[in-house]
């Protein structure tokens, strides 16, 4: 007899920030920590690793904790507008002052805000200087800028417009009553140095955000399970979070060996947790080992398949909204983010284009916390996000070939990735029905498989 489905809610948020009203489990001391910097110092910046939630703490723990002690709180500020308004590009509108403003307009009533076209007036000073504020307004305001690494990376020509919005932004933060916090990834912290000097505190005044370490990860797992009404077992709690932070490491002989690593992506904690609420079980109100081996295939874990779906779904998401191929993205996966070793492989970012993909499906991909983006020595390379991702990754990309590519692609492809051998070729019948099936898909064949026939 089948398990009921989960009548309850899903307590877990899957694969996106939290936000404000939410509660955010497993972050209790980093928050503290925040919080007591900000009120110490007033000009923070908050840098992690790509994925370690940022915007997460921002929305579901800082700004709760930061309204509840009576701070007047301002629109999360984001600068990333490529065209903000229809003054965009116009000569004298700063489109970094622009968007920040834009932004700080979101909480008026629509009968209050002003156009972009007389915003695309106004310094970022002067606004502030005006904005109506509540009347119960204590007198201490608080600006929050999130993905900040925004304004070095959206358009890497233009640092006199750059220079422009932080002259403006360090002239707003000489007011006493005004605080901010900076939030963004560590590998473009040092990108600051060039503008550090108009900003009072020289962002000097730093918090960094890990990943989630286990005793973090527990709660993250239990903790909204509890508050939902139902007991996460803590021995499938940890069988969990053990999964999660898995990685393979190479041993001095070249094999690879699978040890636990310190950290878990709280994205991917997210979706395995999600993934796992709404599939159904026998007691809803308990989550056991045993139901973590129920959803287990025979080669294949609940984290496996949770990441597994994951991926799927967000490469076709990627494909549909920027014109790549799917094939051509899980290629990329498979040959250039993943050695024949079974180890993380990394990409240089090319101009357009890196390793044979679309630079544009490529950050789509970040986004989603799929790739990472590092700094390295002046150049940007990247990577999978994370080594628990191989598997899977690895896993969902033979079924999706499989069941997506003819006879002739397979073999075209095995064919020309192992140096062309002449034992590779079709014969026969097989070659019979790759030719018929060539006839009807002739403008769609690659060069491989042209020369493979």
């Amino acid at each position: 007899m089948a398990s009921p489905p989960n009548t309850v809610a899903n307590p877990y948020i899957g694969p996106r920030a939290f936000q404000v009203g939410e509660k955010i489990y497993g972050r209790q001391r980093e928050t503290d920590q925040l919080t007591n910097l900000i009120i110490a110092e007033r000009i923070v910046l908050l840098y992690s690793p790509s994925g370690a939630g940022k915007t997460s703490l921002i929305r579901a723990a800082l700004i709760p904790r930061l309204l509840k002690m009576k701070f007047q709180v301002l629109p999360i500020v984001r600068v990333n507008l490529e065209t903000p308004g229809s003054n965009a590009g116009e000569k004298g509108v700063n489109r970094y002052v622009l968007s920040a403003l834009l932004s700080l307009e979101e909480d008026l009533p629509a009968e209050k805000r002003k156009s972009p076209q007389e915003l695309a007036k106004m310094r970022l000073p002067d606004y502030l200087a005006q904005r109506e504020g509540p009347e119960d307004d204590p007198g201490v305001e608080v600006l929050i800028f999130d993905q900040f690494e925004e304004v070095l990376t959206l358009d890497p020509t233009d640092q006199q417009a750059k220079r422009e919005f932080f002259s403006q932004l360090g002239e707003a933060l000489e007011q006493p009553n005004r605080w901010a916090l900076f939030s963004m990834r560590e590998d473009f912290v040092a990108a600051l140095d060039p503008y550090r000097l108009p900003v009072p505190s020289r962002f000097h005044n730093t918090f960094r955000l890990d990943l989630l370490g286990k005793e973090a990860a527990m709660q993250a797992v239990q903790g909204p399970a509890q508050q939902a009404g139902a007991e996460f077992e803590e021995a499938a709690a940890e069988k969990l979070v053990d999964d999660l932070r898995r990685v393979r490491v190479q041993r001095p002989d070249g094999s690879l060996e699978a040890q636990l690593g310190p950290y878990i992506e709280p994205v991917q904690l997210q979706v395995v947790c999600y993934r796992l609420w709404d599939t159904p079980r026998s007691n809803q109100k308990q989550i056991t080992e045993k139901d973590l081996a129920a959803f287990g295939q025979v080669d294949q874990s609940l984290v496996d398949q949770s990441l597994a779906e994951y991926y799927s779904q967000r490469v076709a998401a990627a494909a549909a909204e920027t014109g790549a191929s799917e094939r051509a993205i899980r290629e990329w996966f498979d040959r250039q983010l993943i050695s024949e070793q079974g180890v993380r492989g990394t990409v240089l970012m090319g101009q357009e284009r890196s390793g044979e993909l679309d630079n544009h499906a490529i950050w789509r991909l970040v986004d989603d916390h799929l790739v990472r983006a590092e700094k390295r020595g002046g150049a940007t390379w990247f990577e999978l996000s994370h080594d628990r991702l191989i598997a899977p990754v690895r896993a969902d990309n033979a079924t999706w070939f499989t069941a997506n590519l003819s006879l002739l692609q397979q073999q075209a492809d095995l064919w020309d990735q192992q140096g062309r051998p002449e034992g590779l070729l079709l014969r026969e019948d097989e070659l019979g029905e790759a030719r018929l099936w060539a006839a009807s898909h002739e403008a769609g064949l690659l060069h491989a498989e042209a020369d493979f026939l």
